[in-house]
């Protein structure tokens, strides 16, 4: 694959990939007004290098996966449980069973010396 991860998400989501390309594109004249302008106005967002904006479905189909493997992590754990659990009462039955061909076998021999 060429493209990572977040430009992936990009071109699927379409964001920040066509964004980069037009800041990248522009003078710098054209970003010093772009940044007067979002100064003026405050109730523009701004947004630090650090962050990152994600459209609201994009961000909703995240947690969606979130919440499945959440749930799957727990069903898995429910099964392992119930395996371990059938493993120890098959161990447990397993010995019974041989315990129990033993105490047959003790019997039919105390049986033919009785009857010799």
């Amino acid at each position: 694959m060429a493209s990572n991860y977040e430009e992936r998400m990009a071109e699927k989501y379409k964001f920040l990939k066509k964004e980069s390309e037009e800041v990248k594109s522009k003078d710098p004249i054209d970003q010093n007004l772009i940044n007067n302008e979002s100064s003026s106005n405050p109730n523009k967002e701004i947004v630090s290098d650090g962050n990152l904006i994600v459209p609201l479905d994009a961000w909703n189909t995240v947690l969606n996966q979130l919440g499945n493997l959440h749930e799957a992590n727990q069903l898995m754990a429910e099964a392992r449980e119930r395996a371990a659990k059938a493993e120890a009462e098959s161990e447990f039955l397993r010995e019974k069973l041989k315990t129990a061909r033993q105490q047959l076998e003790e019997a039919n021999k105390k049986k033919r010396f009785f009857f010799f």
